[in-house]
């Protein structure tokens, strides 16, 4: 009986105990303390005396050459280049590695970085590019310019530099009015008349009116600013 007794009260005992989750296993390899931040992507560099590398430029009228040393890269061009390193790492994706031929690290290389594949071109045009252009003689300026509230592109039918622009402000979705200075004889004499106000010279296209103010070349930066 006593023994009845005994196991009758161990019984309800354990049953009285607050129920408990059971403990995780152990990980046999978990990192002690505070968790490191994942490693980030080692810088990258063009090294002119290393390997053969492909130097992609803007050149003229909007057209892209390639070099394959930086001092064949013309010094108007040098200030958005892109590098292919033909026995080194590719970029990631969908990019290019781009660097600035004007901005040498202390040991003669350059640092890259990555931008998309198919934003270079605008990109490199818009460091400031244009197409040299010359007005036709004996134009006649316009009693009166009307004010600009929008934007104006001047430009010419065979300027890639213009279609750049042009694709630049379709992309944004501003709405714009282009005028071909070489096609139509009041446009060039339109814009003659708006640079002599300004004091600016007119032997390159595009010329972009954004509300009176005028950009010579696809100047981005600005354009965005002015935008």
């Amino acid at each position: 009986m006593g023994a009845v007794l005994g196991l009758l009260g161990l019984t309800l005992a354990s049953a009285c105990e607050d129920e408990r989750p059971p403990a995780p296993p152990p990980v046999a390899d978990a990192p002690e303390g505070p968790q490191a931040a994942p490693p980030t992507q080692a810088e990258s560099f063009f090294d002119p005396g290393g390997g053969p590398a492909v130097l992609t430029y803007a050149g003229d009228r909007g057209s892209f050459a390639d070099a394959s040393a930086v001092d064949a890269v013309p010094e108007e061009a040098r200030g958005l280049v892109r590098v292919t390193v033909l026995d080194g790492d590719p970029p990631p994706p969908g990019s290019v590695w781009v660097t600035n031929l004007r901005a040498p690290e202390p040991d003669g290389r350059f640092r890259l970085r990555t931008v998309a594949r198919d934003m270079f071109e605008e990109l490199a045009l818009g460091e400031g590019r244009s197409s040299a252009v010359e007005l036709p003689q004996g134009l006649q300026p316009p009693e009166q310019v009307a004010a600009v509230d929008g934007v104006v592109v001047y430009k010419t039918a065979w300027c890639g530099v213009c279609k750049k622009v042009e694709a630049y402000l379709k992309r944004k979705g501003v709405d714009y009015e282009a005028k071909d200075i070489e096609k139509d004889p009041r446009a060039a004499a339109e814009l003659q008349a708006k640079a002599s106000a300004q004091g600016v010279r007119t032997g390159s296209v595009p010329v972009i009116d954004v509300g009176g103010q005028l950009i010579v070349g696809f100047d981005r930066a600005r354009l965005e600013k002015l935008l």
